[in-house]
């Protein structure tokens, strides 16, 4: 889709919580699947930087951004199962997100003799203490603290996960100049905006509007932070400061009180 003066190209941060957004992209960028995997992605970012910045500045470019660490509480609700086990048979999502999660906090897989968890610590050069079967520390779980304290160990390694990295390691938005940023807590209002700005049409199936009151939805994400030790809380406060002041993000008034 051609607007009058421009291409219209959607640039989709990872993780924002909006399939509206995500469908939107497909649609208007004539693609399948997910936008971040689009081939033409891939191959616009295989050139030098500067080609690509001379590209962009022929397209129209959107971000959509979420509030950092309640970000971080749909990542943990989504990829880690919300505190639940991991069923033992998903052998690609044990391996990306929980095993890692357990090393990172001194954790084992509760079947420890499994040779799939073994072959993904010979792989990582890891070795682990053998617990005894009932030990509370062998998991197919991670709580959210323990979410967090993963996350931390990940930047400080550099083994980030895309699904929680900074906008700015994701979407370079110092480099980038887009024109619009859109807030996932403004998700109705924006789309509408859009749809009029560039006159393509609003499909009421795809641009759903908010059902939750997103104060209520922000404030029940924040509870999570509650019990989360403070040392570890200004940890990742300081991961994604420059995130929350780029984006204008505030953290609650008693985000910093001790349970």
């Amino acid at each position: 889709m051609t607007s009058t003066t421009k291409r219209m190209n959607i640039t989709e941060s990872t993780m924002v919580g909006s399939g509206n957004w995500r469908s939107h992209a497909q649609i208007v960028n004539e693609i399948r699947g997910h936008p971040m995997f689009d081939g033409r992605r891939r191959l616009l970012f295989r050139k030098p930087w500067q080609q690509i910045n001379d590209y962009t500045k022929s397209l129209s470019r959107w971000i959509t951004v979420r509030h950092p660490l309640t970000r971080l509480v749909s990542c943990y609700q989504d990829k880690f199962l919300n505190g639940s086990d991991f069923p033992e048979r998903k052998r690609n999502v044990l391996q990306e997100f929980l095993w890692p999660a357990l090393l990172s906090n001194d954790l084992v897989f509760k079947d420890q003799e499994s040779d799939i968890w073994q072959e993904f610590l010979h792989k990582r050069k890891k070795s682990v203490e053998k617990l005894d079967p009932e030990d509370e520390r062998a998991r197919l779980s991670v709580t959210f603290t323990e979410f967090l304290n993963h996350v931390v160990n990940t930047f400080e390694d550099g083994r980030i996960d895309r699904h929680w990295k900074t906008y700015g390691l994701l979407c370079s938005p110092c480099f980038f100049d887009y024109e619009y940023i859109a807030r996932t807590e403004t998700q109705d209002q924006d789309l509408e905006y859009m749809f009029s700005k560039f006159g393509f049409p609003s499909d009421p199936y795809q641009a759903a509007k908010v059902k939750e009151d997103i104060r209520t939805k922000m404030e029940r994400d924040f509870r999570y932070y509650a019990s989360v030790p403070l040392e570890l809380k200004l940890k990742i406060y300081n991961i994604y400061k420059a995130d929350m002041e780029m984006f204008g993000y505030d953290l609650p008034e008693d985000f910093w009180k001790a349970q």
